[in-house]
Parts: structure tokens; sequence; C-alpha cells
């Protein structure tokens, strides 16, 4: 805008020059300046009016670090001399092609929210542009990179946890076996609800998570990276129990295949029991506490991108989750 408004105000300057020159070539140029001014600013007028612009999210679920893909689609600009630009995460921005896609890296797990992206439709002068908001707002569930950590390997001929026993009812979690799900809760309320399956401890390594006492949100995250390391390598190992935060009973993770995920998940959006008890852990649990986080703060580069906020663990459980099957 500050580009349009200025090369006006030179095309008026020089159609005043020409007067008091006399110069009719001098004033041409500026009458054919003006114009083209003029026709810029239309364009972009008309365009803003007529354009459609679409955003999809791709993913509602991506480990922490990796891209998320926005895609765009814009329509109604046939014809006119102009473009539409998007804002990248580093504040700058650049036009989109047809059907190109921008990415977004959330380097914090947990839930999280994206708004509407930052748009605008300029002309292809440069000259004028006017701001425009696309897309709704979507969830995205951002998982915790598993933590490079040593882990106990399970000892040979361990039981992999017993026989399953039924133990009431839970918040249904993305990933968990059909067969688990309880149907009545489903046909009699709306609200997904599973089966809680507990499996008896024999030989089977109890990982506690801790956030209790957590001084910061990055004592969280450390938190969530460790535990997800440990988790992660005692399931390839064997199997585990995983005691989350605010949870009465361990959650059994027979093997990365199968339990791996559906914990992952629980294990991403806890982050708001920081408030919590700290748990009970028995002799020989690996206890992994937010207190024992180093304290250093937040590496810069894990800034969220502008259009991201963070979700806490209830509004997220109670809200958006329960669209996500």
């Amino acid at each position: 805008m500050k580009r349009g408004l200025a090369t006006e105000l030179l095309g008026f300057a020089l159609l005043l020059s020409a007067a008091l020159l006399g110069s009719v070539a001098l004033f041409a140029f500026a009458l054919g300046l003006l114009t083209v001014v003029a026709g810029c600013l239309l364009a972009t007028a008309v365009a803003a009016r007529r354009a459609r612009i679409t955003r999809t999210v791709d993913q509602t679920e991506v480990v922490e670090g990796r891209p998320v893909a926005l895609r765009f689609s814009v329509h109604g600009l046939r014809g006119l001399p102009v473009h539409v630009e998007v804002r990248d995460e580093d504040g700058a921005w650049r036009r989109l092609a047809a059907g190109a896609a921008q990415r977004l890296t959330i380097e914090r797990p947990g839930p999280h929210l994206i708004g509407p992206s930052a748009v605008r439709v300029r002309d292809d002068l440069g000259l004028f542009s006017r701001l425009r908001r696309a897309g709704e707002p979507a969830v995205v569930l951002v998982l915790p990179a598993p933590a490079s950590a040593g882990v106990q390997p399970h000892p040979q001929g361990a039981d992999p946890g017993g026989d399953p026993e039924p133990d009431g009812l839970q918040p249904y979690s993305r990933g968990t076996p059909v067969g688990r799900i309880h149907w009545p809760s489903v046909a009699r309320a709306g609200e997904w609800q599973e089966r809680r399956v507990i499996s008896a401890p024999r030989g089977l390594p109890l990982v506690v998570v801790d956030l209790a006492g957590a001084a910061s949100d990055g004592a969280i995250d450390w938190t969530l990276r460790a535990a997800a390391g440990q988790i992660h390598g005692l399931a390839r190992a064997g199997g585990c129990r995983v005691l989350l935060p605010g949870e009465r009973l361990p959650i059994p993770v027979e093997n990365v295949a199968e339990g791996w995920p559906t914990v992952h998940r629980r294990l991403a959006s806890v982050r708001g029991s920081r408030d919590a008890l700290a748990p009970a852990a028995p002799p020989g649990a690996v206890h992994i506490r937010a207190t024992q986080a180093p304290a250093l703060a937040d590496p810069p580069g894990r800034r969220l991108p502008p259009e991201v906020v963070p979700l806490e663990r209830t509004s997220f459980r109670n809200g958006a989750d329960r669209h996500l099957p």
C-alpha cells in the first residue's frame, strides 16, 4: 500500500512539473503513470471481492519437528493482473502457486490449534494489496519426539503382561482397536468411550510420568520426550506399563505396533496435568520427573508459528478430541 501511495504522489508531482514546465512528454508520462496506479488499485479491489481462498490441513497429528502441510486453493482471479501471497513462519510473504502448500513446523508436543492463515491479494506490480484470512481453525496433536536414552532390556522369558482384565471405561483414544470400543455409550449418549484393559504386572517394567512441580513449559516438554523415549524403547524390548499423570492404573504397552501408538497420543495430551499430585512410584519403576529437567531456557528455534496456539489437555480431550475418531 505504501508503494502504491508513493507512486501515486510521484505521478501527481510529475503532472504538476509538466504543467509548470509546459512539457507535453512529461505530462503524458505522468498521466500514464497515474493511469497504471489507478488500474492496479481497481484490479486489487475487484480481486479482493471476487477471490475465494480455501485452506486445508493435511494431518491431524504429527511428530514434533516434522512439518504440517497447509494446502491452499485460489479461485476467482482469472483475467486479473493480481496474485495471492501467504505469510511464512518467518513473517515473509511468498507467492502462492497453483496447488501450492505451506509448511508449518511445530516444535512443541501437545495439542495445538492452527488458526486461519494470513494471506493477501496483491497486484502484479506490487503497488497495492488487501489482507485476507483463509481456512477454518484446525486441531493438530503434536506427538513428543522420543528422546535417545538408555533403556534396560526386558528379561528373557518374562511374562509380557499376563492375561488382560477389563477395568471400567475411559475416554476413547485414537488408534484403539474396534473391539475395545464401548458401543452402548456411543449409541446411548453419542460419547466415544473405550474399555480400559489392564494386564498382570508379572515381570513388566513400569514407567511413571510425573509432571508435578514443573517449573516451565520447557520442563514439561523435556519430560514428555524423555518418557516417550523410555516407553518406545521398552515396547521394542518386550513391553512395559505406563502410569500417566492423573491416571489411577497403568496402561499396558505390549509392543511398538499395538500399544505404543495409543500411549504416544495419550502422552501428548497430558500437558495440562502439571498441577496433579505426584504419583506413587514403586521400587524399581522408571520414574521420570519434570523437576529433574535441565535448568535451560527453551531454544530460540522452538517458538510457535504466529497462527498456532497451544491447547490445554482439558479443552482438547473434552472438545476437539471428541471429533477425531
